[in-house]
């Protein structure tokens, strides 16, 4: 059996348990999503060896190395301005509710911080499965001199997880095929986690004024 036939069958028994999971447990606690993202990166890391011989040196990075520095560096230029969006338009926001008090209540919040921290782990749970393992076997399902098909479906799909949440799900669409697009010519986590928490954080707390450190508090022992 080939590898695209193997990877064929695998992505679609995946997207049938996905499809089904999401249609019967379409509200559920953060702390489900979270034991499933920790138990599927265990799977990916037993079969990170496969993954890495056989699914991504099929799709070798189209930049040299040293890639890191380089990803770092557009990472920043595409994060920092968004969330620079997210934080004004918070305390605009919070002003209007609540006037200055309000204001610098709902963006210079510690919590914010706390949530970036819990978030980062999140995100980078988030990002190698999406990244290293959906996007890496999709490349190979669909090999091409152009990746743009394989990186529109994680992406896409990347927000699609975010339903019944569709002001998440429609803020994800741009930014999980950004990520794609980084991790495709970078192949580096890390800053798209950075970014991920980074932006999911300021997302929450500047344009909803949604306590995410709150939430997951109450979700650990």
């Amino acid at each position: 059996m080939t590898v695209r036939c193997k990877v064929a069958i695998e992505l679609s028994v995946l997207a049938v348990l996905t499809v089904a999971f999401l249609l019967l447990f379409p509200r559920r606690p953060p702390a489900v999503d979270m034991g499933l993202g920790g138990f599927a990166v265990l799977c990916l890391l037993l079969s990170a060896g496969y993954t890495r011989r056989v699914i991504w040196s099929a799709s070798p990075s189209p930049v040299p190395e040293p890639r890191l520095k380089r990803c770092v560096q557009v990472t920043l230029w595409i994060t920092v301005p968004v969330m620079l969006v997210f934080l004004i338009i918070g305390l605009f926001l919070g002003y209007r509710s609540g006037g200055w008090a309000g204001a610098m209540h709902r963006v210079f919040n510690w919590r914010m911080v706390a949530a970036f921290g819990f978030y980062l782990v999140w995100a980078l749970v988030q990002q190698t499965l999406f990244q290293y393992y959906l996007l890496g076997r999709l490349l190979a399902l669909f090999p091409q001199k152009h990746p743009a098909l394989p990186v529109a479906i994680t992406g896409v799909a990347f927000a699609l997880v975010h339903l019944p949440d569709y002001w998440t799900m429609l803020a994800t669409i741009p930014a999980g095929l950004v990520w794609c697009s980084l991790y495709y010519r970078y192949r580096c986590l890390l800053p798209l986690a950075f970014s991920h928490a980074a932006l999911g954080a300021t997302f929450y707390y500047g344009l909803f004024g949604h306590d995410l450190a709150a939430e997951w508090s109450a979700i650990l022992p």
